[in-house]
């Protein structure tokens, strides 16, 4: 009898202690927080077509033809904004701007004439170029404190196919967003087409978890052991 309740009790503190090791070595890699956007960003060419068109982006550009604006802003979609943690502040916004009017002295006829590109308000974005062509990640790419991080503006696509994410299909952007002494990473999925004409902000992720990696279309929150 007494080695069967010695028995049980050894048995007992080894599920015990399994159960707590469990416990204890379970990593969680943080919270996934993730948005569908949906948006395109479309620079209207045709005049005409321009003044018969009501959207917000095509409004803005007719202002300028009819020189209800500074007539000297470069003729473009605007900078439309992507607020990421919803504090009505946009983080980072996107742009397509005709690059004729800054260069006067014209572009080969073959050179795409539009340029695709990020501006960073309060995060940053990976560009190991370090020459302003942020990097276009592809799927499980991971996004951490290595590489190179910038604050300045990037060209997602421009011509002779200098930009990174023109016509290469839906790519991810790298970012981070300060956080205290550290960051939290994410990323976000475009689509630049191939003249750089129109750009898909398709939707973004970013790990809540300060310090924590993230995988460029990652969306769930996963559980390892450690």
């Amino acid at each position: 009898m007494k080695n069967q309740i010695g028995n049980y009790l050894i048995l007992s503190l080894l599920i015990l202690m399994l159960t707590s090791c469990k416990k204890d070595g379970a990593v969680t890699r943080g919270k996934i927080v993730h948005k569908t956007v949906n948006e395109e960003y479309v620079l209207i060419q045709d005049v005409e077509e321009l003044r018969s068109s009501n959207d917000p982006i095509s409004a803005y550009i007719n202002s300028i033809i009819d020189a209800a604006v500074n007539t000297e802003v470069t003729i473009s979609t605007g900078l439309h904004g992507l607020d990421i943690d919803a504090d009505n502040q946009p983080d980072i916004s996107f742009e397509i701007i005709d690059l004729r009017p800054l260069n006067p002295q014209g572009l080969p006829a073959y050179f795409d004439h539009l340029a695709a590109s990020a501006k960073p308000h309060s995060i940053q974005i990976l560009d190991n170029s370090t020459y302003g062509y942020p990097d276009a990640l592809t799927t499980d790419d991971l996004i951490d404190a290595n590489g190179n991080w910038r604050e300045q503006h990037g060209v997602l696509g421009t011509f002779a196919n200098a930009g990174q994410f023109q016509a290469k299909g839906d790519r991810y952007l790298g970012f981070r967003m300060p956080n205290g002494t550290d960051f939290k990473y994410g990323w976000i999925k475009l689509n630049c087409s191939a003249h750089n004409d129109t750009l898909k902000v398709l939707e973004y992720a970013y790990n809540d978890v300060v310090g924590i990696a993230i995988k460029a279309g990652e969306k769930e929150t996963t559980t390892v052991a450690n």
